[in-house]
């Protein structure tokens, strides 16, 4: 009872100062106009699952890539701070489905409706048509929800940030300026990555047979980075399950990731409980106890984890591997390695993906490396 009432007070506390930044920004003219965001999301159990976020447009969004350090800082700095939209009214259509919603007070917005369609993308306009104290012309954004294939074989659950994407935890002093860029052109994928994950999702239907999901700690409010980035690099994009930094603040400034990414991951196994799966993550981010845990919870339903290893070679201590272990003792193989050519073999070896996979993984990794952009094993940006 206790934590419930400091919850709804801390909540009334959060609309009250919301409300007051508000009316101040209105009085100096400051409100800047609405935008509209609307992240990848699922389909399962023939139901849509789609969230999206109504803020004020500060410039962050779509704007064209800059090397300017203070310009990246500024962008950055805005990008957190953000100013939410809530009560506005949107509506959404669809392949004969149509309704509305309202955000709610952080500005999300949820869309969870029967979805008749077929995949392997349902596509859903969502347009922006009211928020109380501001005057704008409709704004519509195309959203897209993934539709699994029923003669998928599996599915993938990865993670992002130094997984796929490199951010550099571990030196983030060295790589700040991976950490505040605002572009996705400012950042790389690890070498092997874009060629490793689009032969995972590869299968009878074509390119997008088996799905991805990307269940990070991150906040949502990098999703169109994360999502431009994978477009940009030719990684398969997939629905994201991203943290909300209205809930959990504290927690990412923190660093903690287990209750968000144990709880997305049950609810990703849960949705297709017809599908088993492949665990990929880093060696950075706790994810080795995450999926250990995940392996344990649900017994028969994890076909391999891999984990890229990104730790110093001070800090491997061997608690990564004793976590592996763990995994391996319930019968699930492991790989660990500084590029995921490991995992490539693996699948190829276990018939996941195609013959030659492994060579053509392999044959980027050594491209990449020796490209002048990259510092040792970690990709840095280059500043003209």
């Amino acid at each position: 009872m206790i934590v419930d009432a400091s919850q709804a007070l801390g909540r009334s506390l959060l609309r009250r100062s919301r409300a007051f930044r508000f009316a101040v920004k209105q009085r100096l003219g400051l409100a800047d106009q609405p935008t509209l965001k609307v992240y990848p999301g699922h389909v399962a159990n023939g139901r849509l699952h789609l969230l999206g976020r109504v803020l004020e447009d500060e410039g962050v969004f779509d704007v064209p890539h800059s090397n300017s350090v203070w310009r990246n800082l500024w962008r950055t700095f805005k990008r957190y701070e953000t100013d939410e939209i809530g009560g506005a009214i949107l509506r959404f259509r669809g392949q004969g489905v149509s309704g509305t919603v309202r955000s709610k007070l952080d500005g999300y917005f949820r869309i969870d409706v029967p979805w008749p369609g077929e995949g392997p993308w349902a596509d859903v306009d969502v347009t922006l048509e009211q928020a109380k104290g501001y005057s704008f012309e409709a704004v519509t954004t195309a959203g897209r929800a993934r539709v699994v294939s029923p003669r998928a074989r599996f599915g993938v659950i990865s993670d992002i940030d130094d997984t796929i994407i490199h951010t550099g935890a571990f030196k983030m002093l060295r790589h700040w300026r991976i950490v505040t860029a605002n572009s996705p052109e400012a950042r790389l994928p690890f070498p092997g990555v874009p060629r490793f994950y689009r032969a995972l999702c590869e299968g009878i239907d074509g390119p997008e047979t088996n799905p991805v999901f990307y269940v990070s700690s991150s906040p949502w409010n990098l999703a169109d980075i994360f999502e431009r980035f994978m477009l940009l690099r030719g990684i398969p994009v997939g629905p994201m399950f991203l943290r909300s930094l209205s809930d959990d603040a504290m927690g990412w400034l923190l660093r903690r990731h287990r209750g968000h990414k144990d709880e997305m991951i049950d609810q990703v196994m849960e949705a297709y409980p017809d599908l088993p799966f492949l665990l990929i993550g880093d060696s950075g981010q706790k994810d080795a106890s995450v999926y250990a845990a995940a392996v344990e919870r649900h017994p028969g339903r994890v076909l391999a984890v891999h984990l890229h290893d990104v730790r110093p070679a001070a800090m491997r201590d061997g608690r990564v591997e004793a976590e592996l272990r763990r995994i391996e003792a319930r019968g699930v193989p492991t790989t660990l390695s500084d590029t995921l050519a490991g995992a490539a073999e693996h699948a190829e070896a276990n018939g996941l993906i195609l013959p030659g996979t492994r060579a053509a993984v392999e044959a980027e990794i050594a491209a990449e490396i020796g490209k002048p952009e990259r510092f040792g094993r970690f990709p840095v940006i280059v500043q003209p």
